[in-house]
Parts: C-alpha cells; sequence; structure tokens
C-alpha cells in the first residue's frame, strides 16, 4: 500500500503541470493570433494609406456623384451631366478678369472668345503680364511665337527658347506650352465632301521652294521618273500652266504631294491639311511623326527617305487602279476621323 501511495503522489504532479500546461496552450495559441493580427494589421494600414493615396493623386473630389440617366428621365436631378461637369470643372480664380485682364505686350489682336478676358497692346504704361520678347521688367512673362521650323529658324528650338530666358514658348511643337499648329476646324473644312477625279494626272505638286534642305525635290524628280503622272503647279519642275485655287484644284487629282521644306517633328503644315479638305490622298515627306496628324492610319502615304519613293509609287499605281481600295483610304470623310486627331484639331 506504502508503494501505491508513493505512486499516486509521484504521478499527481506531473500531472497537474500537464493540466496546467494544457490550460496555456490555448492562451499561448491567441496570443500568437493576436500578434499576426496586430502584424498584418499594420501591413493593411500601410496598404489602406497607399491606396487612399492613389484615389486621392488620381481621382478628384466630388461635391455629388453625376446624375443618372435614370433619374434623369423621371426628374429626380434638373442638373444634366454636361451642367454637372461644367460645375465640376469649374476654377475660381483669386484674380477678376473682367475687371482686371490679363495684358499682353506686343501685340494689337484682341481675342474676344478667351475664356479669360486679355487684352493686347503696345506700351501705356501699364505694367504687362506677359509680352513678347525678351528684356522686359522684373514679374513680365517673356513670350516667343513662331509657326517657322527650327531648322530655319534656331531661336524657335524649344530647348534653345528656354536657354534664351522665354517663359512661354508657342511654336508647331507639340511640347511647346502653347502649341500653334496649321490646324484649324474653323480654318479648314476638314469634313468637306469628296469629289470625282477628273484628271487624267494622278498627283498635283505646288512645290516653289526649290532650295529645301530635306530631299523633297529628290523624290519629286524620282516620282516623275517612275512614270506616274504629276501636274506640278509650282516653281519647281512646273509642267502645268495657269493661275488655279490650291485646294479646288487638289479635289480633281486622287492624290497630292504634301512636300514639306523640312523633316521636322510636329511640322505639318497647310500642305498635308489643304490635302486632307480637298480629298486627295496626301503623299508626304515631311515629320517623321506624320501619322499622328492623320485622320486615320490609311488616310496618307509617308515617304520617309530615298529608299521609299519605289515601293511608295507601286502603292500610288496600285490605289489609283482599284478604285474600292482608293475609297478606303478617304473612308474617314464618311465614317469620321479618329479621337486623336478630333482632340489635336480641338487645340486650335
Amino acid at each position: 500500500s506504502s508503494s501505491s501511495s508513493s505512486s499516486s503522489s509521484s504521478s499527481s504532479p506531473s500531472s497537474s503541470i500537464r493540466r496546467k500546461l494544457s490550460n496555456l496552450l490555448p492562451i499561448c495559441v491567441a496570443l500568437v493570433v493576436i500578434a499576426e493580427i496586430g502584424f498584418l494589421g499594420r501591413l493593411d494600414k500601410v496598404a489602406l494609406v497607399d491606396t487612399l493615396t492613389d484615389f486621392f493623386t488620381q481621382s478628384p473630389s466630388l461635391s455629388q456623384p453625376p446624375p443618372r440617366r435614370s433619374d434623369r428621365k423621371i426628374g429626380l436631378h434638373t442638373e444634366s451631366c454636361e451642367d454637372w461637369l461644367m460645375r465640376e470643372d469649374s476654377v475660381t480664380y483669386s484674380r477678376d478678369f473682367s475687371k482686371d485682364p490679363i495684358f499682353v505686350s506686343g501685340c494689337d489682336k484682341d481675342f474676344q472668345s478667351c475664356s479669360v478676358d486679355c487684352t493686347f497692346g503696345g506700351s501705356s504704361g501699364q505694367k504687362a503680364d506677359a509680352a513678347f520678347g525678351l528684356g522686359h521688367q522684373p514679374g513680365t512673362l517673356s513670350i516667343i511665337r513662331s509657326m517657322e521650323s527650327a531648322q530655319y529658324y534656331p531661336e524657335n528650338d524649344l530647348a534653345q527658347a528656354r536657354r534664351r530666358g522665354y517663359d512661354i514658348v508657342m511654336t508647331t511643337s507639340l511640347s511647346s506650352d502653347v502649341p500653334v499648329g496649321y490646324f484649324s476646324w474653323a480654318e479648314y473644312d476638314i469634313m468637306a465632301p469628296v469629289q470625282p477625279k477628273t484628271e487624267k494626272a494622278s498627283a498635283a505638286a505646288f512645290i516653289s521652294n526649290c532650295g529645301a534642305r530635306n530631299f523633297r525635290l529628290q523624290a519629286l524628280e524620282a516620282l516623275m521618273k517612275t512614270n506616274i503622272k504629276i501636274d506640278s503647279y509650282g516653281g519647281c519642275h512646273r509642267n502645268r500652266d495657269g493661275k488655279v485655287d490650291k485646294v479646288k484644284a487638289l479635289k480633281r487629282y486622287k492624290f497630292s504631294l504634301a512636300f514639306e521644306n523640312t523633316n521636322e517633328e510636329d511640322y505639318v503644315t497647310e500642305k498635308f491639311f489643304q490635302s486632307l479638305v480637298a480629298g486627295s490622298v496626301p503623299v508626304v515627306v515631311g515629320a517623321p511623326n506624320i501619322e499622328e496628324f492623320a485622320p486615320s492610319s490609311d488616310s496618307f502615304l509617308h515617304i520617309k527617305s530615298m529608299e521609299d519613293v519605289e515601293p511608295v509609287a507601286k502603292r500610288m499605281k496600285y490605289l489609283a487602279d482599284n478604285p474600292a481600295a482608293y475609297n478606303q483610304t478617304l473612308r474617314w470623310k464618311y465614317e469620321g476621323p479618329s479621337d486623336s486627331f478630333k482632340a489635336l484639331v480641338d487645340m486650335a
């Protein structure tokens, strides 16, 4: 009996320890879980901060959501989506431009349609907010404006204009502060209907500067040697007499040689846009990014170098002999130009 009592007394402490450990185990597990939750919670807070930062960075705060179409139909909202957008996009200025308009010195033109009132003029004793040229008093922004190529007028180069001290650069470069391109809905009836092509010659050219710094004259000569009939109205290789209205004349030709005097990025002049108005497919020598100015990807032909003359000539012959394929190049006239083209011209 003494042995049994000693064995029960020895087992009792071990059982007690096991019971204590078993009681502590859930507590330990709970502590581990709480620690993990705390750690993951810190990570979630970081992610939440990042998400909110992204949201407020990428999304403007709205006073109230736009009215749904169904709500407008049943009269729950009296404000249209257009009115809502105008209200949300409105800007409150610290200056009353109707009483204190922007004054720009060195130009005589008034822009009546400008959303911010501004006046232009010469020296009037009034301090100008901005002025054309350099050397003005402190606090006056200096402006350079030109539609000429930087290859011929280096001062129009954006980087050089900045180095010279101009605050506002207005050139044909789309990287300018205010791009001033040759494109405009008001100036060009871009969507004018296509007229029948009645001329025997496939293409027309209006090139008078025979000393351009690119290869446009050589391209004209090479195209003529491919047996493509070209009527040249300009001073270079002139073979068609008489004074004509350029756009009216181009309407009668399948192709128009829109050859610029420089292959400068973004330098796209009336030569290209008049071709679009006339419904005459432009054959381009000029801006390497001409596709960014085109109403559709197949609306023009591009001679990037002299090596392209022969394949472009073959393409011209194919299109001239296949009405269905040719009409595809003018499809944008009927279906509308690309959104990117419309956005480009809207800048004017």
